[in-house]
């Protein structure tokens, strides 16, 4: 196979992306494969947006987490035996819920006092 016929998604069973570091060996197919698992990067990110949101008070990159939580549990669902890091996708979602309903509630309470404050006034 050469270079430019390699596939470019994760989900294509067919083919093995080789890395040094993680040598994936390829499965039956209708079996996953395996080897050593990777960790998704993107649940690690997302892990970390929700700590930060949850933990400083910069609940604006919440919804950054959610997404990022959801599109990484997705995409390790999709391609079972290749990444063994569901856990932090699923926090980084969890927290980002969390932080986006605080958000929420939040700018809530600013619209409401915003217009208490422009009844008041008049």
């Amino acid at each position: 196979m050469s270079f430019t016929e390699r596939p470019t998604d994760a989900t294509d069973r067919t083919h093995t992306f080789w890395s040094p570091s993680y040598p994936l060996q390829p499965g039956l197919p209708d079996q996953p494969a395996y080897g050593v698992l990777r960790d998704h990067s993107q649940a690690t990110v997302a892990l970390v947006l929700g700590a930060i949101a949850l933990c400083t008070g910069l609940l604006i990159v919440s919804p950054v987490a959610w997404w990022l939580g959801s599109q990484a549990l997705a995409e390790i669902d999709a391609s079972p035996g290749v990444y063994n890091n569901r856990g932090m996708a699923q926090a980084g979602q969890i927290c980002g819920l969390i932080g986006t309903a605080l958000l929420a509630i939040g700018l809530l309470l600013v619209l409401a006092m915003v217009v208490l404050f422009a009844f008041s006034a008049a």
